[in-house]
């Protein structure tokens, strides 16, 4: 099997080295040392954690925990530079909740002297806080959340306080991640109420347990809400609060005051409060195309060891039986002679190639797209800072649309990964299926899908009511939103259906292709919104829930256009006419005529774009063909391309996936270790299985059983006298 794979890295066509350098970019130093860090240290692999229970599952991960902040400390990375380590700890725990959402919070929403208190504990890991908003009965509808904080003047002699309280079990915290035993404190979002007025959600800072002991403080009952699908490692808390007073002082006040007397005010611009969700937004989607990345190289590798039936046909069928020319059978005989092997890799198959090769060519695009906007968020954050938040609505729209897509998109690749390598793929031992289910609850929590498509179709549609309505022809500030305002709807929405791609090579008629259909979702959605604006007489609720759908249409087709745009802005980075370069061309050409064809999240596709007058029915065929020949093209340099993303094996943790190749030999190896294992003759044969084969022993054994209770029973009487 490592001769397959010898074979194919032989058979590269470009530097596989440089290949790597481009993926990741700048990025990549950091990257190569951080990964010698993690690799020298064998308790950070994760081959056992295949057969932990769930408690076993979370000491590993306090374990990890450890390990990675000495890491952190050891080697003074900055918090914006841990990224990378992040991922190569291979999932999620709770400190990395500590780093996104808990101290960006405390940074962005507590005033000079709160900052003073709180953050420099929190950045050293002296405290270990997390984010509680969810609630039993309200996630996404912030202004629902029921957790009150009611102010009491006569508290901390006289100076205020808050009494923080549960007022039924729907209000009950749920779900917050490390609140259920690991963190110390956390930002707690609890509506303030001041004699009697309420003034809605605001954070506090909010201790949990005793600093000390780590015993959970009087009137607060912590629970972990139960195991999940995946993510085991996390302690997710339920959290119920019951009448805890806590100073004035903790409701962070950068954006608010409240005084000793009660006195509610606003200070300095709102939009800040913006910040930690688009900073929590952009980590979530940095590791998208990272982890899609992973299950494609598992999917390639093992498809190019596994051999499954025969490309050639080795006998004659009806249609040849009586052939009576010699020479042509002859001819035919020699077709249909098996080689040495007669059977062929499952990579080479057409079919297996539709399954993984998209999926590749999209992990490059969403990693692509999120490195950009990676870049675009660490220059905007500076202005934010000093109160010019221009920027804010293009990083808000920009972040929201890739949270929201790239990870639906990454979770459905990966599980299309998993059941590409056949029935081995339903091991645990195989990889991917962990790695799916660790990383599917980031398609959910901080805004999933349909709550995050409203807020970008929001945008979208404001966007298309200025050129509409207003007739602006462009928004400085909204520059990903620039092709909105470069389109002529009217002309668009009346398109005949001409066909704009004339030629499938063609990178800039495909980026074309893909704002145009782009824009016939948006402005065609604009127009419903108008009409259903009329009928409800406002744009309230109900006007909104009639275009709904076509919101989160229009998400998708935004994140394509975006994909697509920094795919090819990547691409023009690299020498036109080298090999790197028409390597990832056929990946930029095969992520769009995907897009065109069936589209990633099955539901646009072919036939919005002919009804965008991109495509023509009779194209149907023409990107079949196309994409069949890149599929191909791409064949000779798959198992090169997974290995330019560099993912080392103690990160990949599959049987399948082994740069080795050991397939079969590891996947035999890791029986080794399973519990079950541990005994030839199982206690479920002495308890249950003997009396199906053998009902006449049940009998005999409850007799047995019977005689030496009674013979214990009376040595126990005899002790007692």
């Amino acid at each position: 099997m490592l001769r397959d794979l010898t074979r194919e890295r032989i058979k590269a066509s470009f530097d596989i080295w440089e290949m790597t350098k481009f993926i990741y970019g700048d990025q990549l130093p950091a990257i190569e040392e951080m990964t010698k860090i993690v690799t020298s240290d064998p308790a950070l692999a994760g081959d056992d954690i295949w057969w932990m229970n769930r408690t076993e599952r979370y000491t590993r991960a306090c374990e990890r925990a450890e390990k990675y902040v000495k890491i952190c400390r050891d080697h003074n990375i900055p918090p914006e530079d841990r990224g990378p380590l992040q991922l190569l700890m291979g999932e999620d725990f709770f400190v990395l909740l500590h780093e996104v959402m808990f101290c960006p919070s405390l940074a962005n929403l507590a005033d000079e002297e709160q900052l003073s208190w709180w953050l420099e504990k929190a950045s050293d890991y002296r405290i270990l806080g997390t984010y509680a908003q969810t609630e039993l009965t309200h996630g996404s509808n912030v202004r629902g959340l029921k957790t009150t904080a009611t102010f009491d003047h006569n508290a901390f002699d006289g100076d205020g306080g808050w009494v923080v309280h549960t007022p039924s079990l729907e209000a009950m915290k749920w779900w917050p991640g490390g609140l259920a035993k690991s963190c110390n404190c956390c930002i707690l979002m609890a509506r303030v109420v001041i004699d009697g007025t309420d003034y809605g959600p605001h954070p506090f800072f909010f201790q949990v347990r005793d600093w000390d002991t780590h015993a959970s403080l009087p009137g607060i009952e912590l629970k972990d809400i139960g195991a999940k699908l995946g993510y085991n490692g996390m302690d997710n808390g339920g959290m119920r609060v019951t009448n805890v007073l806590i100073p004035r002082r903790h409701l962070l006040m950068k954006f608010v005051s409240v005084s000793s007397s009660g006195e509610y005010k606003k200070l300095g611009d709102q939009k800040m409060l913006f910040g930690t969700m688009t900073y929590t937004r952009l980590r979530i989607s940095m590791g998208a195309g990272f982890n899609l990345a992973k299950a494609c190289t598992t999917a390639v590798r093992y498809s190019a060891v596994r051999r499954q039936f025969a490309m050639q046909r080795t006998q004659f069928g009806e249609d040849v039986k009586d052939v009576q020319n010699s020479k042509m059978a002859s001819q035919l005989n020699s077709l249909l002679k098996p080689g040495k092997r007669s059977e062929a890799q499952v990579l080479d198959y057409s079919s297996q190639q539709y399954l993984i090769f998209p999926q590749l060519a999209l992990s490059f695009a969403m990693q692509f797209a999120a490195v950009a906007t990676d870049k675009l968020y660490k220059h905007h954050i500076q202005s934010f800072r000093i109160g010019n938040f221009d920027a804010l609505a293009e990083m808000h729209v920009l972040t929201s649309t890739l949270k929201a897509v790239s990870t639906v998109l990454m979770a459905d690749g990966m599980e299309q990964c998993r059941k590409s390598l056949g029935g081995h793929g339903f091991l645990n031992a195989a990889g991917v299926g962990p790695q799916y289910l660790n990383a599917l609850p980031q398609a959910t929590y901080e805004g999933d899908f349909v709550v995050l498509s409203i807020q970008v179709g929001t945008s979208i549609l404001k966007a298309c009511a200025n050129k509409m309505l207003r007739g602006v022809d462009n928004d400085v500030n909204t520059p990903t939103l620039g092709y909105i305002y470069e389109c002529d709807p009217m002309t668009l929405l009346e398109s005949n259906g001409e066909g704009l791609i004339v030629d499938l090579h063609d990178h800039n008629a495909l980026l074309d292709g893909v704002k145009r259909r782009a824009n016939f979702i948006h402005y065609s959605t604009a127009q419903a919104f108008q009409e259903a604006m009329m009928n409800h007489g406002s744009m309230n609720a109900q006007a909104i829930d009639e275009v709904k759908l076509e919101m989160m249409r229009m998400t998708y087709a935004h994140a394509y256009v975006l994909y697509a745009s920094f795919f090819l802005e990547q691409l023009d980075t690299l020498e036109k006419g080298s090999e790197i370069h028409r390597i990832v061309s056929l990946l930029y050409e095969l992520f769009v005529i995907t897009i065109l064809d069936s589209s990633y999240e099955r539901g646009g596709g072919f036939g919005e774009f002919v009804a965008a007058g991109v495509l023509q029915p009779a194209d149907y065929l023409r990107l079949g063909k196309r994409q069949k020949e890149l599929l191909r093209e791409l064949r000779p340099v798959a198992v090169p391309l997974v290995d330019s993303w560099n993912i080392p094996d103690f990160l990949l943790n599959s049987c399948l996936g082994r740069y080795d190749g050991r397939v079969y030999e590891s996947l035999y190896e890791q029986t080794l270790y399973e519990p079950l294992n541990d005994k030839d003759i199982p206690d479920g044969y002495y308890d249950h299985l003997q009396y199906i084969m053998h009902p006449e022993r049940k009998g005999r054994d409850l007799h047995k059983r019977e005689l030496e209770t009674l013979k214990r029973e009376k040595v126990q009487s005899k002790s007692r006298l």
